[in-house]
């Protein structure tokens, strides 16, 4: 697939989506929402695909919604484009219902759904449903020069892209409600202190690192780090009986994988492991 608003690269089952507005410093509109979902979809049927990540161009992560008239499906823009976004709020008092859930709720819940792990590279900005959006992968990983907001209190809106449901888990509730309310600024060092952040690095020191993570989770066994993530999620809403529920069913699953027998042949004979995905 092409994309407009994306770049998409992969090679050694590792997928890199970038978002690509640096004009807008990656500021999210509906063709940006749709597309990601779609490389989402498209990466969840690729069996050579373990692992994804994703950044921002041009040094920013994602400044929130593009809330400005305009953009991808502006009257100049392609048939293609406006057919891909379908529609877009040409002003704040324009956002609907419908947009807000078909359009940029289907992207994070494609994400949360995704059963691969999805690193976030944080640099820059990351305000609104951009900070959201790098909450809602798995890992979050930032460099020193990362701020960010929960910024929608300062335009009178309220939470998004799934932020009322991320931060409380991630954080606690009180924690949230004052990031919320405040809607302050915090840099990355806070951000690690505080439990929304795994890791900071120096900018010149960000990318080495995380491929370094990237590598390590693309040679992890897929289908146990599917049903690890899928077993995570679930237990958030469930007692722990039923938890314990989940867990027999996902190791049931995975002792039947070609990649536990390979698991156990190789902690037998003192070596690392070579998971086929199988």
């Amino acid at each position: 697939m092409s994309f407009e608003t994306l770049r998409l690269q992969t090679s050694n089952a590792i997928a890199r989506i970038e978002l690509h507005r640096p004009e807008k410093r990656n500021a999210m509109d509906a063709l940006m929402a749709s597309e990601l979902a779609d490389a989402l979809d498209e990466l969840e049927g690729d069996p050579a695909i373990r692992v994804v990540s994703i950044r921002g161009a041009g040094g920013n992560f994602c400044s929130g919604g593009d809330l400005a008239p305009g953009g991808k499906d502006s009257p100049g823009a392609s048939d293609h484009a406006r057919e891909r976004a379908r529609s877009r709020p040409a002003s704040p008092t324009a956002i609907t219902l419908d947009i807000m859930n078909r359009v940029y709720g289907r992207a994070i819940r494609t994400l949360h759904r995704f059963p691969k792990p999805v690193v976030a590279i944080v640099e820059g900005v990351a305000a609104g449903a951009g900070a959201n959006l790098a909450l809602a992968c798995d890992l979050v990983y930032a460099s020193t020069t990362a701020r960010f907001c929960e910024i929608f209190a300062r335009r009178g809106i309220a939470l998004d892209c799934g932020g009322s449901w991320l931060l409380p888990r991630l954080i606690g509730l009180q924690k949230a409600k004052e990031l919320a309310f405040f809607a302050d600024w915090i840099s990355a060092e806070r951000a690690r202190e505080i439990g929304l952040v795994n890791d900071v690095h120096p900018e010149a020191e960000l990318s080495s690192a995380v491929d370094e993570k990237l590598a390590l989770l693309a040679a992890r066994p897929p289908i146990a780090l599917a049903q690890i993530k899928q077993s995570m999620h679930r237990a958030m809403s469930v007692s722990m009986d039923q938890a314990l529920e989940i867990e027999a069913l996902a190791q049931s699953a995975c002792t039947a994988t070609e990649d536990c027998a390979e698991g156990m042949r190789a902690f037998m004979e003192k070596r690392e492991p070579v998971f086929e995905g199988r």
